[in-house]
């Protein structure tokens, strides 16, 4: 929901009853329930178990109730104070609800929404904050099958990750022309360093740029952005890059 109310100041069960406003809402959570101690098998359901259950419906209220959610609407923060349980505990549940009743939804997306003013460069590396626990999950192992790596971090759903694998990732959520477009002004630019390399077309971007030094990374990333044309959201995201990348100089 996205609405401009403060969730804050509605009482948890206010905000019950907003998420499970009529009789067949509310028979509908029942149902879910029942169906774990009424179908011959009274008792059987761990507490535990019955926790994700009734933690996944009350999520789901949310993530389905009409408008896309915003994160705010369900982060950890907001469900420890309307639930009466702690951040991290919330951040388990989240684990646990993905994995056992998952959601589905377009991390990409997501995470295109999480960067929005967002990113940020600090002592080498692209800093973001993501807001979801499972969203973070996505967008580190996307990382790690295109061969780069996340600095892990004491502070949770902190996403630490070198430029070039940034790189990597932008060009992982884009899609289409735009995509091509970029990948062939990298490469491009990446030939004037390593003309003999019969790699480029099949090695990940990140790979071929982390074998740069820090002038030639900059580089190959202002040039290409010059050759860009077009205003995709992965084009206006290396733009930003560059833009952060320039206080290496």
């Amino acid at each position: 929901m996205t609405d401009e109310r403060n969730n804050n100041q509605i009482s948890p069960m206010a905000r019950y009853h907003e998420l499970f406003p009529d009789d067949k809402t509310k028979a509908d959570a029942f149902d879910k329930l029942a169906l774990h101690f009424y179908d011959a098998n009274f008792g059987t359901m761990s507490k535990t178990d019955m926790e994700v259950l009734m933690f996944s419906v009350y999520i789901e209220r949310i993530l389905g109730s009409g408008n896309q959610a915003a994160f705010s609407d369900y982060s950890d923060y907001i469900l420890s104070k309307n639930l009466g349980i702690t951040q991290s505990r919330i951040a388990n549940l989240k684990v646990k609800k993905q994995l056992k009743y998952p959601h589905e939804y377009d991390w990409k997306e997501s995470f295109q929404m999480a960067c929005n003013n967002n990113a940020r460069y600090d002592n080498g590396r692209i800093k973001i904050q993501i807001p979801d626990i499972n969203l973070y999950y996505e967008v580190k192992n996307a990382i790690e099958e295109s061969g780069g790596f996340v600095d892990v971090t004491l502070t949770s759903k902190l996403l630490q990750v070198r430029p070039e694998y940034y790189v990597d990732l932008l060009l992982l959520i884009s899609h289409g022309d735009s995509r091509e477009e970029i990948l062939k002004a990298l490469r491009k630019e990446i030939r004037t360093y390593n003309k003999d390399a019969e790699f480029l077309d099949t090695e990940p971007i990140g790979k071929q740029l982390s074998g740069l030094t820090k002038d030639a990374f900059i580089e190959v990333v202002s040039n290409t952005v010059s050759d860009v044309k077009n205003i995709s959201t992965v084009a206006v995201g290396i733009r930003q890059l560059l833009e952060m990348l320039m206080t290496w100089m």
